[in-house]
């Protein structure tokens, strides 16, 4: 609880945020850092996304389109989570009979999701198969805090993990996979970590096929339709969200032979289960050629590697910049700067996002209104004080401004903003409003 203080002490200090103060030292370091680039591209109907064949054990390839080409993994983000556990698992660290415990933060995860009692708890066994079968957010938190103590320091092992494992054109800042801008990869580095997975843990590869997961009294059904459809199908993941489309990775095995199938960006879920069924047919037809995943060129990461913002062909409506309210913040954060609009703050948050992102792991980006003020402030919120601290240490040595945000500082903004909504309601007048993510009934979350 914040100590009340007289109304004229009790604002939320912003001297070094002035609308646009400061903008040109931000432009400044976003270029010293990485190139700033457009980051929402048009889809057009006769969109084609990335696609990738290639026999599993071996990684030699059979055909691919877009290959190198920068995706959202939506899901398919929880391959590297599984995979991470499972060398945890192999390094004694942790085992698969060990009770994990389930917190708030895993508990405020959007769906797909489990939904738990925080601090209740759950097998690890158990844990992985909701994460793979189902492809729960909640658990991937969970997961991630009971393996490395905070979902930062586990988002900084998947990021060492895909430089070990050459997925040059990877980057994940968070461990299941909901939108994010700085999450991005391509079908080729799907491919090498698929390839790891199959090679390294043959015997966990049941996770990847069961038709179904049982948690107490609730049965969830694997979200891979291609494991109901075509009888030699045998893995591995699924992954939606509007921006990058409909995904999967597929495996089938005849004869002794496994392959793998990528797609990404497909438009519907029925449509990603027949691209895949048509890629491994055609590719237990096809011969294989003499170059593997190892030896094809990666692709290098960087803010110019723009990926395609299929929200309007996917799910039908406009992206908008999504407005958060300061109730909804939590732990630490870091203040980058202020905005008259809306939709410029958006523009200048994914930049800084983009520029940063190899200067702190973890951590979510917002934009809050300004009680009483009725421009945007952008911040990144849920850091520790040692993250916060050592991000703002970084943007001040480069000339940028930066405003630590202590947790007590976070609650006097969300009681502001409550006070003038009330003032609102009592005068008849209304708190002006942006957009806010997805229309009514339309779902951008993650399966």
């Amino acid at each position: 609880m914040v100590k009340s203080l007289p109304r004229r002490d009790r604002h939320v200090h912003l001297r070094d945020f002035e609308p646009r103060e400061g903008l040109l030292r931000l432009q400044r370091l976003a270029g010293l850092v990485l190139a700033l680039a457009v980051l929402i591209g048009q889809a057009s109907g006769a969109f084609a996304g990335p696609t990738l064949v290639f026999e599993a054990m071996t990684g030699r390839i059979i055909a691919g389109e877009g290959e190198n080409e920068p995706w959202h993994p939506a899901s398919l983000t929880k391959l590297m989570t599984a995979y991470v556990a499972f060398h945890a698992i192999k390094s004694g660290r942790i085992a698969l009979d060990s009770e994990i415990t389930y917190s708030s933060q895993a508990a405020a995860q959007p769906p797909s999701k489990i939904g738990m009692r925080p601090g209740s708890t759950i097998k690890l066994d158990l844990a992985l198969e909701a994460l793979l079968v189902r492809s729960a957010n909640d658990l991937a938190v969970a997961i991630a805090e009971n393996v490395s103590g905070s979902v930062p320091k586990f988002v900084h092992v998947m990021n060492e993990t895909a430089r070990r494992l050459g997925m040059g054109g990877t980057y994940y800042a968070n461990p299941h996979g909901l939108p994010d801008i700085r999450q991005v990869t391509t079908a080729h580095d799907l491919g090498i970590l698929t390839s790891a997975i199959i090679r390294e843990f043959p015997d966990y590869q049941h996770y990847f096929k069961e038709p179904f997961v049982q948690i107490g009294s609730q049965r969830y059904s694997n979200r891979n339709g291609l494991l109901r459809q075509m009888k030699s199908a045998d893995g591995m993941k699924t992954g939606y969200v509007c921006s990058s489309g409909y995904n999967l990775i597929a495996s089938a095995t005849r004869d002794g032979r496994r392959l793998v199938a990528v797609v990404l960006g497909a438009k519907s879920g029925g449509g990603r289960t027949v691209i895949a069924e048509s890629l491994l047919e055609k590719g237990f037809a096809a011969p294989v050629s003499d170059k593997t995943l190892y030896q094809m060129n990666p692709s290098v990461l960087s803010a110019t590697g723009t990926t395609t913002d299929l929200t309007p062909l996917v799910c039908s409506w406009k992206p908008s910049v999504e407005v958060l309210d300061p109730d909804q913040l939590s732990s630490w954060a870091v203040a980058f700067g202020r905005f008259d609009s809306a939709a410029e703050a958006g523009k200048m948050l994914d930049q800084w996002l983009l520029a940063t992102r190899y200067v702190f792991y973890g951590g979510h980006g917002a934009v809050v209104r300004v009680p009483y003020k009725g421009d945007y402030l952008i911040m990144v919120d849920d850091l520790n004080e040692a993250q916060s601290s050592s991000l703002c240490n970084y943007l001040r040595s480069n000339g940028a401004i930066c405003q630590l945000m202590p947790p007590a500082t976070l609650t006097v903004l969300a009681q502001e903003s409550r006070e003038e909504a009330a003032q609102k309601r009592i005068s008849g007048a209304k708190v002006e409003a942006a957009g806010s993510g997805p229309p009514k009934g339309v779902s951008d979350s993650d399966e």
